[in-house]
């Protein structure tokens, strides 16, 4: 059965594989950036890695978070192993190279089973790491089929992917059952690769190496034209329809205070232009990041974001900091980030992607849910009026990320245990 069905989907996926290369090619700016930059990895051609007489990990992440939040896994382990890191999005890609930690970082080839099993030849590893929720047919099948072991690092499977996996659990439970270990960011996220794969996979619950992150950055008030009495506020992240609702929070803060200061930074930089028309309909004043940077000092109380990979440093200059794609339902995003500095952190219901996390915050007392433009504003208002509860409030945003920690140390034994014990049985065709 699993033939069969891997023989449909690399069909299916070659098929549909050339009209949507058309469409990004003809429509999208955006995606076309994205799919050909170095386009030849994309394709398993790869400059074959320096031979090494470590055994190899094959570490696979989607994007720029997963490769930040594997960066003390990658610590932690690049001096026994070789570590090959793979990505599918070009900010994870340029990141991986950046930090320049690992013995090997290319693209993930599409997936397509002569594809992947040529970078298997490559690349020869002795386990294949998937972070979070990456499963991909011909990729598992190939690791199984050559018997490399594979394990699925920080788990994480929310509410509405588990829908969609479950919907078609009758395809993904065939490859899905490949892996060997899954060690899940909680108890939620075990139980649901549990539904779906079960069988001899052994699972088990972790915590999630986000936390575990270096958060340290080297930025300072004065870096972005800021004064040490003036009141910040930072939205990270922001969604189509959230831009709206912090613009009527700002407004409503700048007429009780101001030395107030606004930074938001749109989810996506493709989207500032249309930021920047919603900040003129709503006849608001703001300076652009870039410019920021550039002269160390802001012409307005309002700044929009307009660069790539400077939230962290603007979280840490925050007194309270706002995590976008909550107020509308886009699932949210990481809240442990600003957390880790120890800053006041607000977010919208709709935090599906980070429900635990969000929830533990909230526990201790570090994360406040809002609902809209006035409910933001009051509690912003709320927290710059009482400076011992802003405080307080922040402390406790530490104090919940403290506590999770311990994720990497517990992934890092369970991989070095899975390295000693006799390679998995025979692969079937």
């Amino acid at each position: 059965m699993p033939a069969i069905l891997l023989t449909i989907y690399n069909l299916l996926f070659a098929v549909l594989l050339i009209p949507a290369s058309v469409v990004i090619l003809i429509f999208s700016g955006k995606y076309r950036k994205e799919v050909f930059y170095k386009l030849p990895e994309r394709f398993a051609f790869w400059s074959k890695p320096q031979k090494s007489a470590k055994k190899t990990i094959w570490l696979h992440c989607a994007s720029l978070g997963e490769v930040r939040a594997v960066e003390p896994l990658i610590d932690a382990l690049c001096g026994d192993y070789f570590i090959v890191l793979t990505t599918l999005t070009k900010t994870g890609r340029e990141y991986a190279e950046k930090i320049n930690k690992t013995g090997f970082t290319a693209f993930l080839p599409l997936d397509l089973y002569p594809l992947m099993c040529k970078a298997f030849k490559i690349i020869n590893p002795d386990l294949l790491v998937l972070v979070e929720t990456e499963l991909w047919a011909s990729m598992l099948c190939c690791a199984h089929i050559k018997n490399v072991k594979i394990m699925t690092v920080n788990a994480r499977m929310s509410e509405k992917t588990f829908k969609f996996y479950n919907l078609t659990k009758f395809f993904w439970k065939s490859f899905a059952g490949f892996i060997d270990m899954v060690l899940a960011r909680n108890e939620d996220d075990a139980e649901r690769f549990s539904k779906l794969i079960g069988g001899r996979t052994g699972i088990s619950v972790s915590g999630n190496i986000k936390y575990d992150r270096d958060f340290s950055v080297n930025a300072s008030r004065a870096d972005f034209g800021l004064k040490n009495d003036d009141l910040v506020f930072s939205a990270g992240s922001t969604r189509e329809g959230e831009e709206e609702i912090i613009a009527a929070s700002y407004k409503k803060l700048r007429e009780k205070y101001k030395n107030i200061k606004f930074f938001t930074a749109p989810r996506h930089l493709s989207r500032i232009e249309k930021v920047k028309d919603i900040l003129k309909n709503e006849g608001i004043e703001f300076s652009l990041f870039s410019e920021v940077l550039a002269n160390k000092a802001a012409e307005h109380n309002f700044v929009l974001v307009d660069v790539f990979g400077k939230l962290q440093s603007i979280y840490a200059v925050s007194d309270i900091c706002f995590t976008g794609g909550s107020i509308v339902k886009k699932g949210g995003q990481n809240p442990i980030e600003p957390a880790a500095y120890g800053k006041p952190v607000l977010f919208g219901k709709n935090m599906d992607n980070f429900k635990t996390e969000s929830e533990t915050l909230v526990k201790y007392g570090g994360g406040i849910i809002v609902s809209g433009a006035a409910d933001l504003a009051e509690t912003a208002d709320k927290l710059f009026s009482h400076k011992d509860l802003l405080i307080k409030t922040g402390q406790n945003a530490l104090k919940a990320v403290e506590s999770q920690k311990g994720a990497v140390g517990i992934t890092v034994k369970k991989i070095k245990e899975s390295l000693t014990l006799p390679p998995c049985g025979e692969g079937q065709g």
